[in-house]
């Protein structure tokens, strides 16, 4: 591994994180192995304090004379051929007078379990002891070897040290495979968005089958990345459609601004070429103001003036301003709505996103034809018309700045109040939908 990549690996915080978990799950380990190695030997000097206990009080009661101390001693050390758990008799002085055990220390505690090292028949041996002092003074101790016992302990601390060092090995392997598999993903992620930064505006951020934390902030960078997308390619679109749109009434500008200036022009003529001039001028200063109001409803500063407003009475009144110019043409404006419906909004937006769609659809429905506005808990608005309607294929570019179904270009317009209301739509967290066939239906809807 070259110093490069360890730097890498020492700054990686997959990799801290994996030692981390490691050094929490060594502790915790080597905590749990103290824990079984503490009971294991509290259990087995219970068994021997249970039998030394057992034994001292069936064997020596404190008025056994000596001569059957005696008998019961030899009796009980010729069965334990092993000299495990032997018996031993001192006299009142400490002297040695029967037994295993040679040397008894003075001043030692009776009818208490008691652990040292003792001098036996073979030699210094560690035991576990209970003295009791007999009517004439002498003193019976029944003892346990505790050789094989210490045997067993350091067996199991061996094996417990191998275990543990098996399992840091394994841990340590796994830390660090994990903190490599999540460093190559990360990476894979960091060149895509070197990609992206060079110029690659498709590439996205690849997610895998397990839905992990990174899959959800891969898939929230792509989401964003989709919404980047859409805004730069509608800035590139407004661009060009500005110099389109532009070229037209600028020309027709010129045309009026020439004929008012020739000299044999006549002062009704330069009133009517002024006043054509103005209106081009008039037209391109309100497209300007529609861009405007939609940058500025996109950048999200008029949320300060969200407040309770009643939905139904706003959309009431929207059907009620264009009614007149509907009941001219002949056509039905029908009304699915309840009386009141709260909501949290910006009162004079939403009435200018919904004016939008009805003028669009009395527009383009014929005469005698019907429109009707829907509205409903969600809340959930829809405008339906009987009108030609949008092909499948325009639908979702109609709400792109400046664009225009080809059918539509003849009428009065300049392709941004579709745009207007998806900015409003997106500002109040709605979903602006455009289908229908026959004729056009336009939904807004909790996104």
């Amino acid at each position: 591994m070259s110093f490069a990549a360890l730097r890498r690996w020492r700054r990686s915080s997959s990799a801290r994180f994996a030692l981390l978990f490691l050094l929490l799950f060594g502790s915790t380990s080597a905590a749990l192995f103290g824990f079984v190695y503490a009971r294991s030997i509290a259990y087995f000097n219970a068994q021997t304090d249970e039998w030394l206990v057992r034994e001292t009080g069936r064997v020596m009661r404190p008025d056994t004379d000596r001569a059957t101390a005696l008998e019961r001693v030899a009796a009980h050390n010729a069965h334990d051929v092993s000299h495990l758990r032997t018996f031993a008799l001192f006299d009142p002085a400490g002297r040695h007078v029967a037994g295993d055990l040679l040397d008894l220390p003075r001043g030692l505690a009776t009818d208490v379990p008691i652990e040292l090292v003792a001098t036996t028949r073979g030699g210094p041996a560690p035991l576990r002891l209970m003295v009791r002092r007999l009517a004439n003074g002498d003193r019976f101790v029944a003892s346990q070897d505790l050789r094989q016992t210490r045997s067993f302990a350091a067996e199991l601390v061996g094996a417990m040290i191998q275990a543990g060092a098996a399992m840091l090995l394994l841990g340590l392997a796994g830390a660090l495979a994990l903190a490599a598999a999540q460093e190559r993903r990360i990476r894979r992620l960091a060149r895509s968005l070197q990609q992206i930064m060079a110029g690659k505006l498709g590439a996205r951020l690849a997610t895998s089958s397990r839905r992990d934390e990174l899959d959800d902030f891969a898939a929230e960078v792509n989401r964003t990345l989709d919404e980047l997308q859409r805004l730069m390619l509608e800035v590139k679109s407004a661009g060009d459609n500005i110099a389109h749109d532009m070229r037209t009434p600028l020309t027709r500008l010129l045309a009026n601004l020439q004929r008012a200036n020739t000299k044999d022009a006549q002062p009704a003529q330069m009133a009517d070429s002024i006043s054509e001039a103005v209106d081009e001028v008039q037209g391109m200063i309100a497209m300007f103001n529609a861009l405007l109001r939609i940058a500025e409803i996109d950048e999200g500063a008029r949320r300060t003036g969200f407040r309770a407003i009643d939905l139904a009475r706003v959309v009431a009144d929207v059907a009620d301003f264009h009614e007149v110019a509907a009941i001219e043409r002949g056509i039905t404006i029908a009304r699915a709505m309840p009386e009141h419906l709260p909501f949290e909004g910006d009162a004079d937006l939403l009435f200018e996103a919904v004016g939008n769609l009805l003028d669009n659809a009395v527009k383009y429905t014929p005469d005698g034809g019907r429109i009707l506005i829907r509205l409903a808990d969600g809340p959930v608005l829809s405008v339906s018309d009987t009108g030609p309607g949008i092909p499948a294929g325009e639908q979702n570019r109609v709400t792109q700045r400046f664009h225009r179904v080809e059918a539509s270009r003849q009428l009065p317009g300049n392709g941004l109040g579709l745009a207007l209301v998806a900015a409003i739509a997106r500002l109040h967290r709605l979903d602006f939908r455009i289908g229908g066939g026959p004729g056009c239906v336009a939904t807004l809807a909790p996104a």
